[in-house]
């Protein structure tokens, strides 16, 4: 599926102010002491309406909300507080005096190899409003995620390719569950775009390496996603775009909150309009339902439930890699459930915490190349309880226990192959502040596979300690295991866990609105998957690689008035001997140099936002079969570059809040070449491009909030 465009239209709605009739809220937020809080989150609950505390803990921000809100203030370390203010044509003046959390980390975080971006503990804004006005990204998560340190930007994967690992080696987790099919289904050179509105989530928390101990599974990175709570008020809306539409409506009672949303997407009239480099038989065709229902029993618990269903249709014709001048028609029929339900409460004055969650996931892939079926169908049904104790003045512990069911068949024209796995695993963690600037989270995790019939233990540790008022450094290490992927399980199971080593040191400087940031990291692959030699079809855990490197990070969200940017630049030291390669090289994903610059602007005159991004890659290796197997991987392709720009319009149609939106993906016209595949005999090459050179879009959203 192509970009959604409900998703970038809210987040465009909500993220961006419309200046008028508007309020002034300020205040200042102390400690019990009476001590200024700076850099203090403090803002609208439900909106983006809101600011930062400066260095006297004094803040002031501007609102055109006019009705009883919730107001709330945050700081790490502390406790959160809110109160209800009503907004009509005044000035309002809101202090808060915040406790202080004894038992957590309330000088130093731990952030090597994360970027933190919920609302209490965050070290770098990754909110969903940054993600919907990310230029390039259209709403988008993984796309704007393309933007920090670390991420390759592939465009013809699906995946996060962080730090030399495979997309596969990335997990994206919602409310502690693992996503089985977190990205629309793959389609030959296309990257799909991901399933999932990251309005729905209030947190977000990208590890690119080093990462907790309650997550596993993924030897490079993990994405994890926070749900929101209760939905802030009842509204109905939709939106129109060129190629489907889509309409939702909200409905809030005093605990209680459902969200229904249909959408419908069509892509053969764009593709019919603007030129296209693949050959679209059948344009994807998409549709889609959601529900979500909250609950709270009490102040102290919550029940979270979310079911979604789409079907999609696409075919394309794709040139024939054997043949010259000969067309293999792809096709596909995609039918996608996922259901995700959770309940959490907290004890005896929050000292106790206890979460249990549940989800199921069911895809089918009916695909065919030509007649010959390659189609699959996964199931996933996995349950997961986590028990948390803040008793111990200082310490947290988390502890808990995770079983995942799955099964997965692959059928072809001969037979059906069957992959029958229940995976379990257990583990404990604890985050210590050791004193006022040294910070500890230590943890283990362990694994038990049915269908390899394998366990491991995979410890964790990091240490974050505090080197100024504005700065710390950091410092991780940790085992990370991934069972083999299906293509290799459907062979055999007398395959081993592969797994790598990652160890991370930080450093970030953190000022005003500024955050600066440095990391080194240092990662071994053991146990990957290896052809055995002259063995059709026959594998080990005899592979092997490493990945090495550095990364900046920088980011401003005042050197510029109404701005906001961030710099992203990662040098990466990758090579593999796995899998089909004869020697060590570095995998076909991997560049070397990435850079990113992410810049937006809002424009009060024309009520408006201006967004616009720019990436660059160099060169990354390919095969090309001429070449003796001692040079394999040493061709480059060319250096990426991609420029992106969008603009979005507040206005009023119908008498209702409404966002014009509009994107124009490589802005340059750049000839975007992935990789190639060589026809035999030495009859040419066939590069892997996007599905266009550029793509324009444009849509409009109405809300009756």
């Amino acid at each position: 599926m192509k970009k959604s465009i409900i998703v970038s239209l809210v987040i465009i709605l909500f993220s961006v102010n419309i200046h008028c009739q508007e309020v002034v809220i300020s205040g200042s937020i102390i400690n019990t002491k009476g001590e200024p809080l700076m850099y203090a989150n403090i803002g609208l609950k439900g909106f983006f309406d809101g600011t930062t505390s400066n260095e006297l803990g004094k803040y002031s921000f501007k609102t055109n909300k006019k009705r009883k809100l919730i107001i709330k203030a945050s700081y790490i370390g502390y406790k959160p507080f809110e109160k209800e203010i009503i907004i009509e044509n005044k000035d309002i003046v809101a202090d808060f005096v915040l406790e202080e959390l004894a038992n957590e980390l309330t000088t130093v975080n731990i952030t090597a190899g994360a970027f933190v971006a919920s609302d209490e503990k965050r070290t770098m804004n990754m909110r969903a409003a940054d993600i919907g006005t990310t230029a390039g990204a259209v709403g988008d998560i993984t796309g704007a995620i393309q933007t920090l340190p670390g991420v390759q930007t592939i465009n013809a994967e699906n995946g996060l390719f962080v730090r030399g690992g495979s997309g596969r080696e990335s997990k994206i987790i919602i409310d502690e569950m693992e996503v089985q099919n977190p990205y629309y289904s793959p389609v030959p050179d296309v990257k799909q775009r991901g399933r999932f509105d990251p309005f729905m989530f209030s947190g977000t928390v990208f590890s690119s390496g080093g990462y907790s101990a309650l997550y596993g599974q993924a030897l490079s990175s993990t994405l994890v996603l926070t749900s929101k709570g209760l939905a802030d008020s009842t509204n109905t809306g939709g939106g129109i775009y060129a190629y489907g539409a889509n309409l939702f409506h909200v409905h809030r009672w005093k605990n209680t909150s459902v969200y229904l949303k249909g959408e419908y997407n069509n892509m053969d009239p764009y593709h019919k309009t603007f030129p296209q480099i693949t050959d679209w038989v059948k344009s994807p065709e998409n549709l889609s339902g959601k529900f979500i229902f909250r609950h709270k029993f009490s102040k102290s618990d919550i029940f979270k439930f979310y079911y979604c269903q789409s079907g999609t249709k696409l075919a394309i014709n794709n040139q024939d890699y054997n043949q010259p001048n000969v067309n293999n028609l792809f096709s596909l029929t995609n039918k996608n459930l996922y259901i995700n339900s959770t309940y959490k409460k907290y004890f005896k004055d929050d000292q106790w915490s206890a979460y249990i969650g549940a989800s199921y996931s069911k895809d089918e892939d009916d695909a065919f190349i030509n007649k010959m079926n390659l189609s699959e169908d996964e199931k996933l049904l996995q349950t997961k309880m986590i028990i948390t104790n803040r008793s111990v003045s200082n310490v947290t512990f988390n502890f808990g226990v995770e079983l995942h069911s799955r099964n997965i068949i692959g059928r072809n024209d001969q037979d059906d192959s069957e992959i029958n796995e229940f995976y379990f695993s257990d583990f404990i963690e604890s985050n210590w502040l050791i004193s006022k600037k040294l910070a500890a989270r230590v943890g283990l995790r362990h694994e038990y596979s049915g269908l390899l019939k394998k366990s491991n233990l995979a410890p964790r540790a990091s240490f974050a300690y505090s080197t100024g008022e504005y700065s710390q450094v950091s410092l991780a290490y940790g085992k990370f295991y991934q069972t083999p992927e299906n293509a290799f399980l459907y062979y055999t199971d007398l395959l081993d866990f592969e797994n790598a080593t990652h160890l991370i040191v930080n450093y970030q400087w953190m000022k005003n609105k500024s955050t600066f940031r440095v990391e080194l990291f240092k990662k071994g692959y053991q146990h990957l998957i290896k052809n055995i030699l002259n063995e059709p079809n026959s594998f080990d855990n005899s592979g092997s690689g490493y990945a090495n490197g550095i990364e900046f990070f920088y980011r401003n969200k005042g050197l510029i008035p109404n701005a906001d940017l961030w710099l992203s630049y990662s040098y990466l030291d990758t090579k593999r001997d796995y899998r089909n390669y004869p020697i060590s090289a570095t995998p076909s994903f991997a560049a070397k140099h990435t850079f990113s610059f992410v810049y937006k602007h809002w424009i009060n005159k024309l009520n408006s936002m201006l967004g616009l991004s720019y990436a660059y890659s160099s060169g990354r290796p390919y095969y090309n079969p001429v070449k003796p197997d001692s040079e394999f991987h040493t061709d480059r392709t060319a250096a990426y570059h991609n420029l992106d720009i969008n603009i979005s319009k507040m206005a009023k149609l119908l008498g209702k809040n409404a966002v014009i939106f509009a994107s124009l993906k490589n802005v340059l016209g750049q000839d975007q070449i992935f990789g190639y595949h060589y026809l035999p005999n030495d009859l040419g090459r066939i590069p892997i491009r996007p599905s266009s050179i550029r793509s324009f879009f444009i849509g409009c959203f109405i809300s009756t909030y």
